[in-house]
Formats: structure tokens, sequence, C-alpha cells
């Protein structure tokens, strides 16, 4: 493997990160109004995403605590947003997952998310738009390959 090669795409790629948070989807805009704090929402974000998950491993794949997890868990169980359940196979293991209130709450979200990007893509001709379009394509057929 180019060592050089993959050192400078990974560069270009945090760049790119912060390129959007800066200019396309600014995390504080999509936040604002958001009924509950960051760290939950994130939980619901990844159980929309991931389906149905043990506690053990939201907090692992986002980097919240154990003693952290367990209030953000009772708040969201609190508030309608989840559902926690005995995993089938595992007594031992609590398995969370949506309701459709976060289900409803993750949609308008993601709607409000097309649309700021449709405004902020409009600025863009339609050459452009048509190869943000293939470039995007090539990107997540790439990313999917990832683990």
């Amino acid at each position: 493997m180019d060592e050089k090669n993959l050192t400078k795409v990974s560069e270009q790629f945090f760049g790119l990160v912060m390129l959007l948070h800066k200019k396309i989807l600014k995390p504080e805009e999509f936040m604002k109004g958001f009924p509950i704090p960051p760290s939950h929402a994130k939980v619901i974000f990844f159980l929309s995403q991931k389906g149905p998950s043990p506690v053990s491993a939201i907090g692992k794949e986002l980097c919240i605590s154990k003693s952290n997890m367990t209030p953000i868990i009772d708040k969201l169980l609190e508030d309608g947003y989840v559902n926690r359940y005995e995993d089938p196979k595992d007594r031992r293991i609590l398995r969370i997952e949506v309701t459709e209130k976060a289900r409803e709450t993750f949609k308008l979200k993601r709607d409000f998310a097309i649309k700021a990007l449709i405004n902020k893509l409009s600025e863009l001709n339609d050459e452009d738009i048509a190869n943000l379009g293939d470039a995007l394509e090539t990107f997540h057929h790439i990313l999917d390959k990832l683990s």
C-alpha cells in the first residue's frame, strides 16, 4: 500500500469533513430546536440507523461511558423515544429500540437537513450539481467497502 497516497487521501478526507461542517451541515443549526440534548439525539440517530442494540454496543459506538448511558436511556424511556427489552437469546442483555415518536423526530430533522441542503446547493449551476451527484455516488460506493 502506498503510505504517502494513503496519508494524502486521509488528510483530504478530514478536510472534507471539516468543510462539510463549516459550509453545508452546521451541527449547531441542525440541533437547533431539537427537543432533546445532543447526547440523547446521538443515541436516537444511532438506533435509527443500526436498529435495536444492546446498551453496551450503543455506548461503545458513540464513546459514551456506561455510567452516562444509564441516565440517557432512562430519560429517553421516560420521554417515549425508546423502548427497552431483554434480548430473547440472552436475558442478561438489555436491548434498546426507537419508538414511533423517535422515528418521527428523526424524520423531521432529516427533512430539515434535506431542505437546508437544497437551499445551499441551489447556489450551484446544473453542471456542478450533476458533477457533485456523480462524485457522491462514487464516494458512497467506495465508503460502502469500509468496515
